[in-house]
């Protein structure tokens, strides 16, 4: 018995690839792939390579006298079957590779992110960058510049957000993090903040001076002007650095 069954031994491969292209359904299109066109040619070629199998068995002449028109109705119905099958499995397959990438998906935004260490760049720079980064302040226009309110700097409330926003994000990596928070952000910025030409040349004064080995100069901003960012924000609207000013 052959794999087509006890109706058809084997047929001629020239009358079963036209009854199979005759019979295919009119185009239809999905995702701008012509699908039935598609299913055909897969379908052809596996019922071409069928059917040459068997006719090498029992000769050609044999398979033109079994080719009756009720193998001919059978080989189109298992055609048609083998199109719609292939064509099924492959849409089963494409949608659970969608479901498995969108689980992924969810689990990524379900995980929880890294809670900030520090509340605000006004407790950051508080509690820990004047600090770290000690340097003699002279209030006198000589030297290293710094301002103990530096909130009142635009210039300066973008730098040290930026510095704190790293410190945030690279502390987290316990090799190489800080290393690189210090060579690529921290030197950078408070370089020219501290810069003699810097936004903070015309802070002097007592305010804005310190001793060797003290650190930088601070000067509290008003407490609604760096809210906590590890909470819910009030609806009330947070002055700007310039507004406050």
């Amino acid at each position: 018995m052959s794999d087509w069954g006890d109706e058809f031994e084997a047929g001629p491969q020239t009358a079963s690839t036209d009854a199979v292209t005759d019979a295919s359904p009119a185009p239809r299109r999905a995702f701008g792939v012509d699908v039935p066109a598609l299913a055909a040619e897969v379908v052809d070629v596996a019922v071409k390579a069928a059917i040459r199998k068997e006719i090498a068995k029992i000769g050609a002449e044999a398979a033109a006298d079994a080719l009756t028109e009720d193998v001919l109705v059978k080989l189109r119905e298992r055609a048609a079957e083998a199109a719609r099958a292939a064509v099924d499995e492959q849409v089963a397959a494409n949608d659970a590779d969608a479901a498995a990438a969108a689980e992924s998906e969810a689990e990524a935004d379900a995980e929880p992110q890294p809670r900030l260490y520090y509340g605000s760049v006004d407790e950051f720079v508080r509690e820990y960058l004047r600090y770290a980064y000690k340097r003699v302040i002279t209030g006198t226009g000589t030297g290293h510049h710094w301002a103990a309110d530096w909130w009142r700097y635009d210039e300066a409330v973008i730098r040290l957000e930026a510095i704190w926003r790293a410190w945030e994000a690279l502390r987290l990596d316990a090799a190489t993090g800080m290393s690189t928070w210090w060579r690529d952000h921290a030197d950078y910025h408070m370089g020219v903040l501290l810069d003699a030409d810097g936004p903070f040349k015309g802070a002097q004064g007592d305010d804005h001076k310190n001793k060797r080995g003290e650190p930088l100069p601070y000067l509290a901003p008003p407490p609604e002007l760096f809210p906590d960012v590890r909470e819910p924000l009030d609806a009330a609207a947070v002055e700007s650095p310039a507004e406050a000013a």
